[in-house]
C-alpha cells in the first residue's frame, strides 16, 4: 500500500474472490478490513500476486494473539510445550494467521495452501527472530475437511472442554521451525 497508493491498492483489492468463505472473500475489498488493519498496526496483509498478469493469487494476514487456554482439553506436556516454561500455562502467546484465502476468480489459480503458509511462515520466522515465539496459531470454521487440510500441512486441534451447540471456529496450532 505504501508502494501504490491506497485508491490503486483498493482497485487491486477488489478483484479477490473468494466463493468458499465469505469471511474470506469480504476481508480484503469492501471496506478494506485489510486497510483498516495495516492503518491501525493490528495485522499485517500480505499478497501473493503473478508476477506476469498481476492477478492476486492468494493473500494471508499475520498478527498476534494471547491463546487462552483454560477450557482447551490439552495434556500438562503439551501445555508446557507450547508455552516452552510452565505446564500449567493459562495463556501463550502465539502468532495468528488471521486470514488465509486463494483467488478463485483466477482461473487455473496454481496456488496452493502449501504455498500460502510457506509464505506466512517466511514471515512469522523473521517476526520470531526479533521477539521470539514459539507457536503458530490459525481459526477456522468447523468443517472437517477444513480441518482436516490444515492437520495434513502439520497443524493439531485444539480441543474443547465442554458441548457447545453454537458455531464456533475452532484454533489450530504448530509449532514454529527451528
Amino acid at each position: 500500500m505504501r508502494e501504490v497508493g491506497e485508491a490503486s491498492c483498493l482497485d487491486l483489492l477488489r478483484s479477490f474472490s473468494c466463493n468458499l468463505n465469505p469471511d474470506v472473500e469480504q476481508f480484503l475489498p469492501q471496506p478494506s478490513k485489510a486497510i483498516q488493519f495495516e492503518k491501525t498496526d493490528n495485522a499485517r496483509t500480505y499478497l501473493v500476486v503473478d508476477d506476469e498478469t498481476t492477478n492476486i493469487l492468494g493473500y494471508f494476514a499475520v498478527s498476534f494473539k494471547e491463546l487462552t487456554l483454560e477450557n482447551a482439553d490439552l495434556s500438562k506436556s503439551r501445555v508446557k510445550r507450547l508455552d516452552g516454561i510452565n505446564k500449567n500455562a493459562e495463556r501463550i502467546r502465539a502468532f495468528l494467521i488471521g486470514q488465509l484465502g486463494k483467488n478463485t476468480a483466477v482461473e487455473d489459480n496454481p496456488i496452493k495452501l502449501a504455498n500460502l503458509l510457506a509464505e506466512a511462515y517466511a514471515i512469522i520466522i523473521a517476526a520470531k527472530a526479533l521477539v521470539g515465539g514459539r507457536v503458530i496459531i490459525l481459526e477456522c470454521e468447523d468443517k472437517p475437511k477444513l480441518i482436516e487440510l490444515y492437520e495434513k500441512e502439520g497443524f493439531a486441534l485444539i480441543g474443547l472442554n465442554g458441548d457447545s451447540q453454537l458455531p464456533r471456529l475452532r484454533t489450530m496450532y504448530i509449532h514454529i521451525a527451528e
